[in-house]
């Protein structure tokens, strides 16, 4: 059956340049992106796989490399990112060795530059939502996967920034925040791209801030700023930013502004004959 594919709103382009721009930042403003790893990882521990090469796709600076080396002491990371400067950034922070088992690789998760069946494990946290065609980037995936080995991945649902979202929908009819897959979507296009036995859940994490300038701040400081086509493409005015951050006042509770993630996060294998359409949706609480 073929399933019509969803298309995110998101420029590469554009995702690639805000992402060079803020690999000398990234790491001071990533712990969102650091919570969901541990999550992440905490579901891998509960997996019995032993492998000996793992790509790491969308690896930032490479924090997760670091903890998958450590993890699987016998393997090899290599670390993948559409963006030179965040590896660039990772690399350095490693000491050079001919014997060192971590290696870097700029490329597009939409079109991973390596051979077939090369992979024991596909890793990717909070990286898959800046992909505008998920169907190739899970394709391309499936590619690189041996038969048998696993896929393990976080990425962000349509529910992430709904507070800022409608802020600015007050203002302005065009985009000003990025809109992601539905976990439905995301399931329908892992079952039908050669993974078996998929099982994706969704979670909501929320992030406190002291105002609404300080959650601008960190998504500028990670690159996750807007990357939308149809966004506006000029600054907005310090007018209207003002009123803007007036409105977004009326989510603060408890003396803190709110900023919503919906987190969704999924595992599956690489099918080694006939593959199993169904999955697991898990909404949790």
């Amino acid at each position: 059956m073929d399933i019509r594919q969803p298309l995110s709103s998101i420029d590469k382009s554009r995702v690639k340049k805000q992402f060079n721009s803020a690999a000398g930042t990234y790491e001071n403003f990533d712990f969102l992106q650091q919570e969901v790893s541990n999550r992440l990882f905490d579901r891998l521990q509960d997996i019995l796989v032993s492998p000996r090469l793992i790509l790491d796709l969308g690896s930032g600076t490479g924090r997760a490399g670091e903890l998958l080396e450590k993890s699987f002491k016998k393997s090899e990371v290599i670390n993948l990112d559409i963006a030179e400067d965040m590896l660039i950034r990772a690399r350095d922070k490693k000491k050079y060795s001919i014997f060192r088992r971590q290696r870097f690789l700029c490329g597009d998760i939409e079109a991973i530059p390596l051979k077939p069946n090369i992979a024991d494990l596909v890793y990717s946290n909070l990286a898959i939502q800046w992909c505008p065609n998920l169907r190739l980037a899970f394709s391309a995936v499936k590619d690189v996967l041996k038969p048998g080995t696993i896929f393990i991945f976080s990425t962000l649902g349509p529910d992430t920034l709904r507070e800022l979202r409608e802020v600015f929908s007050t203002y302005s009819d065009m985009p000003h925040v990025n809109t992601f897959l539905d976990m439905h979507d995301v399931g329908d296009i892992l079952s039908s791209s050669g993974f078996s036995d998929p099982v994706i859940e969704s979670e909501e994490i929320t992030v406190n801030y002291d105002s609404a300038a300080g959650l601008l701040r960190d998504l500028k400081g990670i690159g996750a700023s807007n990357a939308d086509p149809e966004r506006r493409k000029s600054l907005t005015g310090p007018t209207r930013m003002r009123k803007i951050l007036k409105e977004y006042e009326k989510y603060r509770s408890n003396d803190k502004i709110p900023a919503t993630y919906e987190v969704i996060l999924g595992h599956a294998w690489a099918v080694k004959h006939e593959k199993n359409n169904e999955h697991t949706l898990r909404r949790l609480k």
